[in-house]
């Protein structure tokens, strides 16, 4: 294979047309297959050729980060780092090569050993990104991950016009000619196995350094040959401008990855087989039974949804429960066998409503136990902002605050999360938005931490929980809140209903009415509608006394009901 095959072979795409750089400095696509004659004239510099790197099968054997990213050196000129950005290619092993591009900049090649769906490829390509801290002024090429028959697709200037601009750049920063560019480039190219281990660089994250560093921490404590705290602190000079102090590295990144890997959700293979057991060594496996924390209602390691409409007692009866809980006292018709820590993260209220709704029970009942309930709320925090739940930050931190706090009681604390939206800028209605929220939960249960998630009803309050259906399916419990008239009362009424138990028994999930007083004090009430029964029923009865008994028509006419509701009552009484 003579070179000018060698580079037409590392830079082959579409088959049914290119581009060309004209005189004036404009650009023109043109009909036709790229020939071995038109890769020679290039590197001639006869014409400027470009390369539309998918096929019309969707796939592509190269890739290219176009980086555009210039800085003004001491003289107010704008200069690309090549220094930096050859220092991260190089500290991560990816495999990209770097070309001085024709504005100045950069062009990082991805050179593969066969076709690749573009859209995998630009999947990966866009974790190079991330991973690197070129998210501004950035082209990834392909540009689509398919093609139509009728659409021209993007080309990508190729180096080495004239045989002598745009050159490949080594990893000592050697500028190579045509001749080492060529013996240079094959060594470079990679696998679609190599490309794997890649997936642990998440793309999907805030662009601050904190969470860039922590995303990159997990595919560095996977794939690091030497030991991955050192190689972090090594990571934090080369990536951060300016770098983590050691103080914050440890505090915000290694103290939690030493304990827990972040991204165990991302699968790095698909497995090869499922695995399975026979009933009676599944018996056998050491799988403990799961314990209430609130007899009847929560157990260990569970996760629970209340719900209801918005000022209309979620959050009364949430402290309600955990007040109980800490203090190991009954709740309504619950038992808390066992004093039981709780963290309550609000990222609503003023600061000064939790004092005022938690006052009644420090008075009524006293103080709870030691560090037994924890309260973060959102005023406190950095920039009065909680990290979002959905993010792997925010999700670090709160792993990170009950593990402090089972350090101090010697137990696992119950989580509530007050309110969802709050905590969360997640897309309501978009199941995908909300699995990374439904994972953390999950994971909190696998570390042994069960949580209570408040969250609103929609417009139908009638119809459970608002957005995606999806945030069921994660559910041990659902209650929620169905208001009932308190007006001209002292108490605050509500019913409480079940969306879903599962594990509890069919007459543990029956529907009740709270009722709390504001003084640290909840009891079974009444629903209004079973009142208005029962003084129907009381009607009924005087009415019934009479000598002539009356009809159900004439009793419907006299209590202005309809006669079936005066059957159903009447069946009620046994009448």
């Amino acid at each position: 294979m003579n070179p000018v095959e060698q580079f037409q072979k590392l830079f082959t795409g579409l088959q049914r047309g290119y581009g060309i750089l004209r005189a004036d400095g404009t650009y023109q696509y043109v009909k036709g297959q790229p020939t071995t004659r038109l890769y020679q004239q290039h590197l001639e510099g006869k014409i400027s050729l470009g390369i539309v790197p998918i096929t019309d099968k969707g796939n592509c054997r190269f890739g290219a980060l176009d980086l555009d990213d210039h800085k003004k050196d001491k003289n107010n000129i704008q200069k690309f780092d090549y220094k930096t950005l050859l220092e991260k290619i190089k500290f991560l092993k990816l495999p990209l090569t770097v070309c001085k591009s024709k504005s100045g900049g950069a062009h990082c090649y991805l050179w593969l050993d066969q076709y690749y769906k573009a859209g995998y490829i630009r999947h990966i390509l866009k974790k190079f990104t991330y991973a690197l801290g070129y998210e501004r002024d950035i082209e990834i090429f392909p540009k689509q991950e398919t093609l139509k028959p009728t659409d021209n697709g993007n080309f990508i200037n190729l180096p080495y016009y004239k045989g002598n601009s745009r050159v490949l750049i080594d990893f000592d920063g050697r500028s190579l000619n045509v001749a080492d560019a060529l013996k240079y480039a094959p060594e470079r190219v990679t696998n679609g196995d190599n490309l794997k281990k890649f997936k642990l660089l998440d793309h999907n994250k805030s662009t601050g350094r904190n969470d860039r560093t922590f995303a990159a921490c997990s595919f560095i404590k996977k794939h690091s040959e030497h030991g991955w705290k050192e190689q972090l602190v090594k990571y934090n000079k080369i990536f951060n401008n300016p770098p983590l102090t050691d103080k914050e590295l440890d505090s915000t990144v290694i103290s939690s990855n030493e304990k827990t890997d972040y991204n165990q959700n991302i699968e790095e293979e698909p497995p090869t087989e499922l695995v399975g057991h026979d009933i009676s060594e599944y018996r056998n496996l050491d799988i403990k039974q799961p314990v209430f924390i609130t007899e009847r209602l929560f157990k260990e390691n569970s996760i629970n949804f209340l719900v209801g409409p918005k000022g209309k007692g979620k959050t009364e009866n949430a402290l309600g429960h955990a007040n109980a809980m800490v203090r190991g006292l009954p709740f309504l018709h619950y038992k808390n066998s066992v004093c039981n820590p709780v963290l309550y993260i609000d990222g609503e209220m003023d600061p000064y409503d939790i004092i005022e709704r938690d006052t009644p029970y420090l008075k009524t009942f006293g103080p709870p136990p030691k560090n037994y309930l924890h309260v973060i709320n959102w005023h406190f925090q950095k920039n009065q902002t909680i990290p979002d739940i959905k993010e792997p930050v925010g999700q670090k931190l709160i792993l990170q605050y009950l593990q402090k706090q089972e350090s101090l009681t010697g137990k696992k604390s119950f989580l509530i999360l007050d309110n969802l939206r709050s905590l969360s800028n997640y897309l309501e209605n978009d199941s995908d938005s909300w699995r990374p929220i439904g994972l953390f939960l999950r994971d909190l249960r696998g570390h042994g931490y069960s949580s209570l998630v408040l969250d609103h009803t929609g417009k139908d309050q009638n119809a459970g929980m608002r957005g995606t259906s999806s945030k069921g399916d994660w559910a041990n419990v659902i209650m929620q809140i169905v208001p009932e008239d308190s007006r001209g009362t002292k108490f605050m009424k509500m019913k409480i209903k079940f969306d879903k138990a599962r594990g509890l028994k069919p007459d543990e999930t029956a529907d009740y009415v709270a009722q709390y007083d504001f003084k640290g004090t909840w009891i079974l009430g009444q629903s209004t509608k079973d009142q208005e029964d029962s003084a129907y029923k009381k009607h009924i009865a005087i009415l019934m006394e009479q000598r002539s008994k009356p009809s159900q028509k004439v009793i419907a006419e006299t209590l202005g009901i309809a006669v079936g509701k005066v059957n159903k009552l009447m069946k009620e009484m046994g009448r």
